[in-house]
């Protein structure tokens, strides 16, 4: 084994803000295995504990709900992986719309389920190493921001390695328990390997109309030989209609498998023409987003419903102000953030002249819902 695993990135690693020491490091590095070993030390959060995070860096503040914490800087164990050449994936992001994990496949040694128990009976799907999200100098942010996560048990982007699945932290809290009871302080030695075969392929599937079906065949077809990672891009003049009808068939297909992650650019990603019914009714939603109505030959207008908590003072809910034709350019100013639009359009709209609402708010805006009213369409 080689164990000279950081020491060339030292310097950049402290000019990033935090220490590293080379001299006492555990990590070993197997360039011919693709193979990293370090050494954790056991927090003693028992075996009645809520695990979110099976690794997390020294000195986490979440090492309540750690199993273990590494001895060495998560800087120096994200840099062994490197040297262990083992590519680095795409971490998950909820405001970039990337919800699926995407990286290498990874095996601990021993085994991760020997200390780790999934309560629900659900699968135990394997891990992948995404490399968390990044500075724009490389460095990982996993190494400066708490909860310091080196292997959550849940989406977190920051994390070197996750799950191979969509996994929100809400659904899974107490779903992951210790299976075994370790000590505070007991020291364990662990190897992460790579087999050396890449996994998952890019896609990015453009639709048009008429040729939607055979394009969603075709990328179901393909992802018989391998996982695929899928950017989904919609034609200028495909309407509102096919691109719900599409969505709709995509969606029975999102999953480990395929993963639809992401949006092109100027566009939504291909949920938003997948929104629940119940919100249109605004008493049924848990925050009132813009409200944007296209109508043919007509401008687009702006609604702002306004939440009242001072009037209804007998009731758990707000009395709703509706405001009409708000001003675009008075958003931001005369009326605050929000951080989503509901788009309600004619199912024939172009798609295009939806993605250029995009330009009438702020960007802040970052999550649309596309209605498509009239009659159903389908995919062809």
């Amino acid at each position: 084994m080689e164990s000279k695993a950081i020491s060339r990135l030292a310097a950049a690693v402290c000019a990033a803000g935090f220490a590293v020491s080379t001299a006492a490091s555990t990590i070993a590095v197997d360039k011919a295995a693709r193979a990293v070993s370090f050494d954790a030390v056991a927090t003693g959060c028992g075996q009645d504990a809520t695990v979110e995070f099976f690794l997390a860096g020294p000195g986490s503040d979440h090492d309540y709900e750690t199993m273990f914490l590494l001895v060495d800087s998560v800087a120096e164990l994200a840099a062994a992986f490197d040297e262990a050449g083992i590519p680095r994936g795409r971490p998950v992001s909820y405001r970039d719309c990337r919800f699926w994990p995407v990286g290498e496949k990874v095996v601990f040694e021993p085994d991760l389920w020997d200390f780790i128990a999934e309560t629900r009976g659900e699968a135990k799907a394997p891990v992948v190493f995404t490399g968390g999200s990044r500075s724009s100098d490389g460095a990982p942010h996993a190494a400066t921001n708490m909860p310091l996560a080196v292997f959550a048990l849940y989406d977190c982007g920051q994390s070197l390695m996750q799950f191979d699945d969509s996994l929100a932290q809400g659904a899974t809290y107490g779903r992951f328990r210790p299976a075994i009871d370790l000590p505070r302080g007991e020291r364990r030695r662990f190897t992460v390997r790579w087999d050396g075969k890449t996994g998952t392929e890019h896609v990015d599937l453009a639709l048009k109309p008429g040729g939607i079906r055979d394009a969603i065949a075709a990328l179901r077809e393909r992802s018989a030989a391998r996982e695929l990672d899928v950017t989904v891009s919609f034609a200028p003049e495909m309407t509102v209609g096919e691109a719900a009808a599409a969505a709709a068939a995509l969606q029975m297909l999102d999953s480990p498998r395929v993963k639809f992650n992401g949006f092109a650019q100027g566009q939504f990603f291909y949920s938003a023409f997948r929104p629940l019914e119940k919100w249109r009714d605004r008493t049924e939603r848990l925050t009132q987003p813009y409200e944007i109505r296209l109508a043919s030959g007509l401008p687009p207008r702006l609604t702002v419903v306004e939440e009242d908590w001072t009037t209804n003072t007998q009731s758990p809910d707000p009395l709703l102000v509706v405001h009409e034709n708000v001003a675009f350019a008075d958003i931001g100013a005369k009326w605050p953030l929000a951080d989503t639009c509901l788009v309600f359009a004619p199912r024939d709209t172009p798609v295009s002249e939806v993605f250029a609402l995009r330009k009438l708010l702020p960007p802040e805006v970052s999550n649309w819902y596309v209605y498509a009213d009239g009659a159903p369409a389908t995919a062809n």
